[in-house]
């Protein structure tokens, strides 16, 4: 974000220079793209999931989660994501993973027993200010807020799929060559009034 800054100058003349004010942070929801990966998730709403770090407690948008050695579900650098407030932790021996759309992880047993086993359900938090949010490494977010859950009808988990960008490219290239021809626009104009003036002191004050 930025606005014209004024200055004042040993001359006469105005000093107009741009001054950086604060930088804006785009919070639409990117596309959904499929991966056929059990524990790879999109958020379709609001929230953010819970990752566990050393840091503490960070927060990111990016589901691409995997399992680590003790069956636990992390981020591709290894800290852990959080459901009801503890790591989540997955038998890979009971069947195949199934995830809800309100972040119930749970399998359908293929041995001992037809019964479903429910490993938790995926935090899933919001603020009251998202702009607030400080980037932090990768995708992750700290806050000095207090998180709350989301409602589940304001949010549902997609399993097998990621977010993508919400960078619009063809949107954005379209606005650069708009700003590009305006810059040039106003090029061409400073450099004609500049020979308009120039030709006008050769006129007023002829060369001997």
């Amino acid at each position: 974000m930025f606005s014209e800054y004024l200055i004042k100058a040993k001359k006469p003349v105005k000093l107009s220079y741009v001054q950086d004010l604060a930088s804006y942070r785009d919070l639409s929801e990117g596309g959904l793209q499929p991966t056929g990966n059990d524990l790879d998730l999109a958020i379709q709403g609001k929230g953010y999931f819970v990752i566990e770090t050393p840091e503490g407690p960070r927060y990111t948008r990016n589901g691409r989660f995997q399992l680590n050695a003790a069956g636990e579900v992390v981020t591709h650098e290894g800290n852990r994501v959080m459901a009801g407030g503890a790591p989540l932790i997955i038998n890979t021996d009971d069947g195949p993973i199934n995830i809800a759309g309100d972040g119930t992880v749970s399998a359908d047993r293929t041995q001992g027993g037809s019964t479903p086993v429910i490993y938790g359900k995926i935090d899933v938090v919001a603020f009251a200010d998202d702009r607030a949010l400080k980037p932090g490494s990768g995708t992750l977010f700290e806050s000095d807020q207090a998180p709350t859950q989301v409602g589940v009808a304001d949010f549902k988990v997609q399993q097998g799929m990621v977010e993508a960008s919400n960078v619009q490219s063809i949107r954005e290239m379209t606005s650069m060559i708009w700003v590009q021809r305006n810059y040039q626009s106003a090029q061409k104009f400073l450099e004609g009034e500049h020979e308009r003036m120039r030709r006008a002191v050769n006129y007023i004050i002829p060369s001997s």
